[in-house]
């Protein structure tokens, strides 16, 4: 069955995407080419919506970015020529508050440092506003369009750079240069610095009346450092400065309210400031009183915006297999919810002039079209169509909600995707993926190609995504299980999990598989010291020494709380780093494992997976390390991202079915056609594996 649904693929993708009449699997290369919609801004008059759409470009291997503008009117896009590198993604949009044009980012014709241009619809024409000495990162117009803050790097001497960029400086470890903020005036078209000084920010925002800007002030801009930021506010009038916030903790998204006497941002603390808690929308006044809006709600804030008239709070909220908009009235404390159903809002914004929500929603048959909502009861206005011809064209999985009960009762959630071509009764060779974080939560529709659902759906695998304790979505308590140990209870709900499934006649007993990317990783490395039940494994940037992991990652602040401390403090608690590091137990393992791991990976180094990989094969069993050049912690190079999706499915046919895979690469692939190719890469390992 599943040899056959191979061969049509191959044929499938040579022929090219609609060679069919009928729908057909997704196919590796098809996961990568999708297209994916982000950074949605409709015009504050609501006639055009601007949205970027990713192009993947195989020969060049790199994904890009390009700009789309619709006509809503006619529904037609517009010809908008922004003259940009065909090495380089189109920015997003900033649109004026009169809808006339956008100011868009790209660097000018010969140089290195991206600046801020404006394109006129009417006239059909873009000028360079901006040109700075460093590259111009974000803006924000002010509500009146007389000009915008923009976030940019501090600058340093001219006589530094020169050195530095000639190789007679080593900068610091971790260096990072400050960011400030200046304003552009469109009358003078001058710009001039607003906040700067011996710190970064982070974090801007402009108030309703434009008379206010917001932002975090920090000591330093490295990525763990956020911890270490207050909320500061700038009187554009007086040129007052006002420090609203004085704590140890993060505050993400600061906002002011519509009368300026209110101060909301999500952190991850409780009421009195502890941290690792759940992410809640905080609200503080003027006087100085804060509160943690929904202390008992089973609900991550992913995001918010005040409402029309600032008597309350919009929220993006995840409760664990959904995320939903939702809104939070002061007075009375009462939460309504906004949209509904098996979906994830992955994009959410909010035009308070125009009471409108701009939102990208993914399903188990979308990868996310933007839609347009004013009021909830009217519903959704399509704002795309991308996908439209997708039930023509691919044959998409069943996701749906499945429930068990892990130890001491607890009542566990997981996403399961069925495969294509399900019959009742008969059992399925078992993909079990966890997700990252992991402070987060699997989600219906999850299209990211780390997991690529369709396409393992589509080999005739059922898929498993537990969200296990430590996780987002479920209230506190759930969460901080994580508090002390970080292998507590995780893993055993996983199990717990693959069990149910066992039992509910739905997966192979004989045919169990594990994969997963980052904390998902993480969980890979555990899992196959701790039984022998898995046929083969992926681990993809997984941690394997805690103490090592701390002291390399560039965030290592929240895994404090979960192991009691830093490795470096009075006292520290090695131990406790050590007893829940897999290494500690690698020689156990007997699972076939792959490891996947970018070279330039900050976030889990690539240390980790070799140490993992070195120690399994010490055992004996097969394993195979891929350590990707000049990709972060998350592949970002298509040949890279479908080499993964390939050797994967490779392995898990070969030791978990017994079967050859045919991976299948586009045509850009080959510059004679393709004849005789042998890509597979675990005929070699199973060679050498012992007998099941």
């Amino acid at each position: 069955m599943i040899r056959a649904i191979l061969l049509l693929l191959l044929v499938a993708n040579l022929a090219g995407p609609r060679a069919s009449a009928d729908p057909r699997p997704m196919s590796p290369v098809d996961m990568i080419e999708m297209p994916r919609l982000s950074l949605g801004e409709l015009s504050p008059d609501g006639r055009y919506f601007a949205y970027l759409r990713s192009e993947t470009q195989w020969r060049e291997n790199r994904i890009v970015n390009r700009l789309r503008v619709i006509d809503r009117t006619t529904g037609a896009p517009l010809d908008i020529d922004l003259h940009h590198d065909e090495a380089e993604s189109d920015s997003r949009v900033w649109w004026h508050p009169d809808s006339s044009g956008f100011v868009y980012l790209k660097k000018p014709e010969g140089e290195k440092k991206q600046q801020a241009f404006f394109y006129h619809l009417e006239r059909g024409e873009a000028r360079q506003l901006t040109n700075h000495g460093e590259t111009v990162l974000d803006v924000f117009w002010l509500p009146n369009g007389a000009g915008f803050y923009f976030t940019t790097a501090q600058r340093q001497s001219t006589e530094n750079g020169r050195l530095l960029n000639q190789g007679w400086l080593i900068p610091p470890f971790e260096s990072n240069a400050f960011r400030e903020v200046w304003f552009f005036d469109l009358a003078s078209q001058l710009a001039e610095p607003v906040v700067s000084g011996g710190f970064s920010v982070r974090q801007v925002s402009v108030s309703r009346d434009g008379q206010s800007l917001v932002y975090s002030r920090l000591p330093d801009h490295r990525f763990d450092s956020t911890y270490r930021g207050d909320v500061f506010v700038l009187n554009r009038e007086t040129g007052e400065t006002v420090r609203w916030t004085g704590n140890n903790y993060s505050e993400t998204l600061p906002q002011l309210s519509p009368d300026g006497k209110s101060l909301a941002y999500i952190a991850t603390v409780n009421q009195e400031g502890e941290a690792f808690y759940e992410p809640k929308v905080f609200l503080k006044t003027d006087s100085g009183t804060v509160q943690r809006l929904l202390p008992r709600s089973a609900m991550e804030a992913i995001g918010f915006a005040w409402d029309q008239d600032g008597t309350g709070l919009f929220i993006l909220g995840n409760t664990g297999l959904r995320a939903n908009l939702f809104h939070y009235t002061l007075s009375t404390g009462e939460l309504r919810q906004l949209t509904r159903g098996d979906q994830s809002i992955a994009f959410w914004a909010y035009d308070a002039r125009a009471d409108t929500h701009t939102l990208r929603i993914e399903t188990a048959q979308s990868p996310g079209e933007f839609h347009l909502m004013r009021d909830p009861a009217e519903g959704l206005e399509p704002l795309t169509a991308e996908y439209a011809d997708w039930p023509e064209t691919f044959l998409l999985p069943r996701q749906e909600q499945v429930t068990w009960r892990g130890r001491w009762g607890a009542r566990i959630e997981g996403l399961l995707v069925y495969p294509i071509g399900y019959e009742r009764g008969q059992r399925y060779p078992l993909v079990t993926i966890t997700h990252g974080g992991p402070q987060s939560s699997a989600r219906f529709g999850t299209w990211f190609t780390t997991n690529y659902l369709p396409v393992l759906a589509g080999q005739g695998y059922m898929v498993l995504l537990p969200n296990h304790r430590g996780g987002t979505g479920y209230g506190d308590s759930f969460m901080r299980d994580m508090a002390g140990r970080y292998f507590r209870n995780s893993h055993h709900d996983v199990m717990d999990g693959i069990d149910a499934m066992i039992d509910r006649g739905l997966a192979d007993p004989d045919a169990l598989i594990k994969m997963g990317w980052s904390a998902g990783g993480h969980m890979v490395n555990k899992l196959i010291t701790h039984t022998d039940r898995f046929k083969v494994a992926s681990s993809g940037a997984g941690a394997s020494d805690w103490l090592s992991m701390h002291g390399e990652s560039d965030s290592r602040h929240p895994r404090q709380f979960i192991f009691g401390g830093t490795p470096w403090q009075r006292e520290a608690p090695r131990r406790e780093y050590t007893r829940d590091s897999p290494l500690r137990d690698a020689w156990k393992v007997s699972t076939p494992t792959l490891f996947f791991v970018g070279e330039n990976d900050t976030r889990v180094p690539p240390t980790q997976s070799i140490l993992m990989h070195r120690a399994v094969l010490a055992t004996g069993t097969p394993s195979a390390l891929y350590q990707a050049e000049d990709e972060p912690h998350n592949f970002r190079k298509p040949a890279n991202q479908l080499f993964k999706i390939n050797t994967e499915l490779d392995w898990y046919a070969a030791f978990a079915l017994r079967q050859r895979f045919e991976p299948v690469l586009p045509e850009a692939a080959f510059v004679e056609p393709a004849e005789n190719v042998d890509l597979s890469q675990a005929t070699a390992a199973l060679e050498e594996a012992p007998s099941p």
